[in-house]
């Protein structure tokens, strides 16, 4: 367990910035802050959060990710459960998300950071 971002009992859990190739700078800052988040958030799934570890150490890189098996499975079984979530969503519920990804996107693009 963590007693800091870089402090893992398993030194093979240190902590790196992704610094993806093919990424350009701002990508790889929010792709490191968002596998940050997921794992250090103890309602994601265990196999989520133990992919996030590997990318933030290093082990496995964002290309290798659907190749890894246990990278493959947290996704598609992430995937799979979104959908489920969403098919049981109201309309109006669904459109409301619609609603907020937009503005979302909207402001980002505001700030520049959008695609």
């Amino acid at each position: 367990m963590a007693s800091s971002n870089n402090a893992f009992t398993d030194p093979g859990d240190r902590e790196y910035p992704v610094e993806d190739k093919d990424l350009s700078e701002e990508q790889n800052e929010h792709l490191t802050k968002a596998l940050r988040a997921v794992r250090g958030n103890s309602s994601a799934p265990p196999e989520l959060q133990d992919l996030a570890r590997k990318m933030l150490s290093g082990r496995l890189e964002l290309k290798d990710v659907l190749d890894d098996p246990s990278g493959h499975r947290a996704l598609t079984e992430g995937i799979s459960g979104m959908r489920e979530s969403w098919r049981s969503m109201s309309p109006q519920d669904r459109q409301a998300v619609r609603a907020d990804v937009e503005e979302k996107a909207a402001e980002a693009e505001v700030r520049g950071d959008g695609r």
